[in-house]
């Protein structure tokens, strides 16, 4: 690493301190917001909180990855564009996401089609899926433009919207998005490709600055906004991390976001098939909802009046850390390899099929439940 890629190695703390000091103000000034901010709304289905607090923590983590576009870029003939670049194709998903957590009036479909026109964007700006390991689909998406740019909006954007499923726990989708970003920069460090690195442990530095707030007791939320950029900021990395370099296999950008995308196909199956409702429904039938409910929370108090709801809340998040880096450690050891790649994308379905089963059916393994206070508690 040269003399400018360490002096920007050096700023990665003053962008955590960045978004830390924006999720404080966001926390300090909540009375003059809050009734904005705020999920005053305790009674949705996928409610997991016990008080309200601010949803727009994602001003945070946008404050600090641009505190690292202006430290950054100069020190980086291919920063200087490409953070560029990446941020403002973010900019129409992160606003759809901010104007729902304010006026709590943007549908689903709407955040969705604003995550599709980010993709479109990031593939004019860019470029876009080129390869996806298979001669045939390669071929095609060489020799047309129109089917890269059509597969691109739909992966980039169904990864996106993805993220945004799993944020309902204190920590949960914030530390997942971390856990990503190390694996991404890790990646790219082995290839050498610096701009993906340093971009990707920015991304780190300032998601764990709005954590600082998140977790555990839940003081500001991520929101639909910082759930939508971080999660194309994660999927668009990802691809540029594959389209520059021919070694990574495209599988690995796959397996590096697999499980919200396999949380979001899973839930799909669910509600069609198994509940036949409509799949935009709704529900608290998510993994780290089961976990809470039937794990965590009977864990902590037989009586939920004496249970601590914050502290139950982000305890549930590290079991779902603990699931998701079943599919990254492997991922990242073996990115250049598409069988262990699938393979590892194959234990961790097989794990998270496995633990649904078991909690959806009331037979939690007891291995997972506190010693003490896992024999004579009632169900919910």
């Amino acid at each position: 690493m040269n003399a400018a890629n360490l002096s920007a190695t050096l700023s990665w703390p003053l962008i955590g301190i960045v978004a830390f000091m924006v999720g404080g103000l966001i926390v300090v000034s909540e009375r003059w917001h809050g009734r904005l901010t705020g999920d005053t709304d305790m009674h949705k289905p996928q409610a997991m909180h016990a008080h309200a607090a601010p949803r727009v923590g994602g001003l945070a983590v946008v404050a600090g990855s641009l505190a690292g576009l202006l430290v950054l870029g100069p020190s980086n003939m291919t920063l200087t564009w490409l953070w560029p670049a990446l941020f403002v194709s973010a900019l129409p998903v992160f606003v759809a996401g901010l104007l729902e957590d304010i006026t709590k009036d943007i549908g689903s479909g709407k955040r969705l089609l604003a995550a599709f026109v980010s993709a479109a964007i990031a593939w004019w700006l860019l470029g876009g899926v080129s390869r996806v390991g298979l001669s045939w689909a390669d071929a095609l998406l060489s020799a047309w433009p129109i089917i890269s740019l059509l597969f691109t909006m739909v992966a980039v954007g169904g990864c996106t919207h993805a993220l945004n499923i799993i944020d309902g726990m204190n920590g949960l989708a914030g530390m997942i998005a971390t856990l990503m970003a190390v694996s991404l920069a890790l990646v790219a460090w082995q290839v050498q490709d610096i701009p993906i690195f340093l971009i990707a442990t920015s991304l780190a530095s300032a998601t764990l600055g709005f954590l600082v707030w998140n977790f555990p007791f839940g003081r500001v939320f991520l929101g639909d906004g910082g759930a939508y950029f971080v999660g194309f900021m994660l999927a668009e990395l990802a691809v540029q991390l594959v389209v520059r370099n021919p070694g990574v296999s495209p599988f690995y950008a796959l397996a590096v976001l697999f499980y919200p995308v396999f949380e979001t196909l899973f839930s799909i199956w669910r509600r069609k098939f198994k509940r036949g409702v409509p799949v935009d429904q709704p529900d608290a039938l998510h993994l780290h909802q089961l976990v809470f409910r039937r794990l965590v929370r009977v864990t902590f108090s037989r009586d939920r009046r004496h249970a601590l709801p914050a502290l139950c809340n982000a305890m549930t998040s590290p079991y779902l850390w603990v699931l998701a880096l079943i599919g990254l450690v492997p991922a990242t050891l073996w990115w250049d390899n598409a069988w262990l790649l699938c393979l590892s994308m194959g234990v961790f379905a097989a794990v998270y099929i496995w633990l649904y089963i078991r909690l959806v059916t009331w037979r939690r393994p007891r291995w997972l439940l506190l010693p003490s206070l896992g024999r004579g508690v009632r169900r919910d």
